[in-house]
Parts: structure tokens; sequence; C-alpha cells
């Protein structure tokens, strides 16, 4: 093989690594994104606290996802059954923490 030649497949090669890397992080950061969102239903739940625990997080952050973990049994009994349905808390958390 020429020179020539092995530098095209040396060249093709390293072009398809790294639009492979970029895929990859495009669909990293995709995922980042949506796994921080919380549902519809959860988002129209806890609206209300929202805006008492956490009113300096914007809806669909990592920070709010914290902020309302940190909240925990606070949270009201709505929010707390609608984690819950979402699947974003187990039932045995839904259980221990909702409020008679």
């Amino acid at each position: 093989m020429s020179l020539s030649k092995a530098l095209q497949v040396s060249s093709a090669r390293a072009f398809r690594l790294l639009a492979l890397a970029a895929l990859a992080s495009a669909g990293a950061m995709a995922m980042t994104g949506a796994a921080a969102a919380y549902s519809a239903k959860v988002t129209s739940a806890c609206k209300s606290d929202f805006k008492r625990f956490c009113p300096s997080y914007e809806v669909g952050t990592s920070e709010l996802r914290a902020c309302m973990r940190s909240a925990g049994g606070n949270l009201s009994t709505r929010c707390i059954d609608a984690l819950a349905d979402s699947g974003e808390i187990s039932m045995k958390y839904h259980s221990r923490n909702r409020k008679k």
C-alpha cells in the first residue's frame, strides 16, 4: 500500500472515530437533560412544593431535583404521590414519607 493510500485510510478511520465520539457525547448530553426533567404530571403536582422549598431553582434542572430530595418528607402528599406514580421515588420511600 502506498503512503498516500495509507494516509487516506488512516484519515477516514480517524474521521469515523471522531464522528462516533461526537454522537456519543451528544447522546449523553441529551440523556442528561431528559433525566433531569420531571414529567408534566410531577411538575403540575409539585408546583407549590417547588416554590415553597426550592424557589431559586429552575424546573427541569438537576439542582431542583437535589433540592426536592433534601425536602424529603416535607413534600405535599400530592407531590409524593405523583413522584411515586412516575417512578421517581420507590414505593417504600413513598409509604414512609407520605403525610397522613
